[in-house]
């Protein structure tokens, strides 16, 4: 009779957890990674903020699969500790809620995976979104970008600007004046690298120490393949430039972000930023865990004289290892009221 009454009970938690993934084709991932524990420290100097919400292990890495779905691929990424979940308090002064701002489900962290579709070197680009100060190996330049960031549309219009910006001052320190029409195809070439190249997210949920988020195959050119390479960046989020975020917290408020909504790093310790920064080095990268090949170490990778970072390949023998280096809790969907990524 026991048994009996387990029965019942085991179908329905495996009916919830096929509802909590609709549409995955077949009960086997496309590939799975794995990054030790405990190695959430950037070049090894780095300290998270002096916040309740965001302390050792809340943004470390563990792993980073991909699972196929009808229309495309979902991504799964697993942190060490539950995945702080905006809460209704005001955070600005127009009366919005980290809630409100934070409409996915998570606010402290972003995820960039730049993909290498072809493996070859010298196509694609090795530069990393705005503010990661970090490269790539040329033989993992990558064709596109997913951006998992807790405000995607936001996140969009800033890179737009950003890369808008950095063209028109490339053109102008070659050309010197730019007239309005090559300041429009300008334009245009940013709109298209944005469409081409970037995703940003908006099907994302969040349950526990993991968050899932949905790519469609028209972005990627079908579904994520172990033969790509993929290179996976966690750093810590701002949600806004004007969103006082340390003042919520007790802090005072923080300067002005630079780069795509990342949290920046600098000497000493601090509730705005993340500690541990070298003095002079404006260029240090803020990334806090990434995942490297065995061999590779992610110290060296984010360190001051810096080598390629090289993309993961799940299909090559040489995966990441994962040795220790020293329930749903909130979904959301995007606002609707902002024109589709998808």
């Amino acid at each position: 009779m026991v048994l009996l009454r387990r029965i019942p009970l085991l179908l329905l938690l495996a009916t919830l957890g096929g509802a909590c993934h609709g549409g995955t084709r077949g009960g086997s991932p496309l590939f799975s990674l794995e990054d030790p524990r405990g190695d959430d420290h950037g070049d090894g100097e780095l300290r998270y903020p002096l916040r309740e919400d965001m302390g050792p292990g809340a943004l470390d890495l563990l792993s980073f699969r991909a699972w196929p779905e009808s229309g495309g691929t979902r991504f799964e990424a697993t942190f060490a500790r539950p995945i702080a979940v905006p809460q209704r308090r005001t955070v600005d002064s127009a009366g919005n809620t980290l809630a409100d701002l934070a409409r996915l489900g998570f606010y402290t962290f972003n995820l960039d995976v730049y993909v290498d579709e072809d493996r070859q070197e010298g196509s694609g680009r090795t530069d990393t979104l705005p503010g990661r100060n970090l490269s790539l190996a040329p033989g993992s330049a990558w064709e596109k970008a997913i951006v998992l960031t807790p405000r995607p549309y936001e996140a969009r219009d800033v890179l737009r600007k950003l890369w808008r910006e950095s063209a028109l001052a490339e053109a102008q320190r070659q050309q010197g004046s730019v007239s309005a029409s090559a300041v429009r195809a300008l334009d245009e070439q940013v709109e298209r690298q944005m469409e081409e190249r970037v995703f940003f997210p908006t099907r994302v949920r969040v349950f526990g120490p993991t968050v899932s988020f949905f790519v469609p195959d028209s972005f990627l050119g079908g579904e994520a393949k172990p033969s790509w390479g993929y290179a996976v960046a966690v750093t810590g989020a701002t949600l806004d430039r004007r969103v006082e975020l340390p003042a919520l917290l007790g802090g005072v408020t923080a300067p002005r972000a630079q780069g795509l909504m990342v949290l920046g790093i600098g000497p000493g310790v601090s509730q705005e930023r993340f500690g541990g920064g070298r003095v002079g080095g404006s260029e240090q990268s803020p990334v806090v865990d990434l995942l490297v090949p065995e061999g590779v170490r992610q110290e060296e990778v984010l360190g001051p004289n810096a080598p390629g970072w090289p993309a993961v390949v799940p299909a090559s023998p040489a995966l990441p290892q994962a040795p220790d280096a020293g329930g749903v809790t909130g979904e959301g969907d995007a606002p609707a009221s902002s024109a589709p990524l998808e």
